[in-house]
């Protein structure tokens, strides 16, 4: 009897485990999700209408975006690998630089692949009957 119940206790908290996790993964790539969207729309903005003003705000767009990951990366090294990760940091690293540089192109492809990873962590992480055979 004295089995059963730990056994039980372990199966609770594996799956409160679970859906911490899912619940999280969800929450973080919505708020980074937005974050790009809205970033990509101000790129798109300053190609078509250039002004100093726009391309300071976006700089710190991409910087704020940067320190948001920067805060929930952790998270995500705990729940998956580091070769789907690499790329996602690897791209919001360049961003500020590239905004910086004046490179637009570059910011909008690395926005859009960031996107992209995100999109593809948040479906891959929800319970389905294609991610689950």
């Amino acid at each position: 009897m004295k089995r059963v119940i730990i056994a039980i206790i372990f199966i609770g908290i594996s799956i409160a485990i679970g859906v911490y996790s899912l619940n999280e993964t969800t929450r973080i790539c919505n708020n980074m999700i937005f974050r790009i969207e809205n970033a990509t729309e101000d790129n798109t903005e300053i190609l078509e209408n250039d002004s100093h003003d726009k391309r300071v705000e976006f700089y710190s767009t991409l910087v704020n975006l940067s320190d948001a990951w920067e805060e929930n990366s952790e998270f995500f090294y705990l729940f998956f690998s580091n070769e789907d990760l690499k790329m996602i940091e690897t791209n919001i690293e360049k961003l500020p630089t590239h905004a910086k540089n004046g490179d637009l192109e570059s910011t909008y492809l690395c926005l859009v692949e960031c996107l992209e990873e995100f999109e593809y962590i948040k479906n891959n992480g929800t319970p389905s009957w294609d991610n689950i055979f």
